[in-house]
């Protein structure tokens, strides 16, 4: 009796077989859709990233650029200072005055070289010892 039902299970299990392969299909044909919709998503992304970091390099460099020139013009402000300082007069004493202090003159020694008052030979001093 069991062998007169052979057919009908066979057809029952390929029946089924069919439909769970239909179903996982479709379950895996979603999942790849998804997939697909992320990809495009993290490559727009990835664009918009290498664009911007484009930029951030541009602007580094050009920053950079300025940075230099900003460096240079500062040096030449510093020696333009210094060539000030050195030739006027009143501040050649002065000039004098701050040597001294780096070498380590006394208060005693600014005040009879350069002929300052005790005050200003103490503020040289203690604006130059630092």
């Amino acid at each position: 009796m069991l062998i007169q039902y052979i057919p009908w299970l066979a057809l029952v299990l390929a029946i089924a077989s069919f439909a769970t392969t239909f179903f996982l299909f479709k379950k895996v044909a979603k999942k790849n859709r998804s997939l697909e919709i992320l990809v495009k998503s993290l490559l727009a992304q990835q664009e918009s990233n290498k664009k911007q970091f484009t930029e951030v390099h541009s602007g580094a460099i050009g920053l950079g650029k300025k940075l230099q020139q900003l460096d240079r013009t500062v040096n030449k402000i510093q020696e333009h200072q210094v060539d000030l300082v050195a030739s006027a007069p009143e501040n050649r004493l002065y000039t004098r005055a701050t040597k001294m202090v780096e070498l380590g003159a006394s208060i005693e020694e600014l005040m009879l070289e350069c002929e300052l008052p005790r005050a200003e030979a103490e503020l040289l001093l203690n604006l130059h010892r630092k």
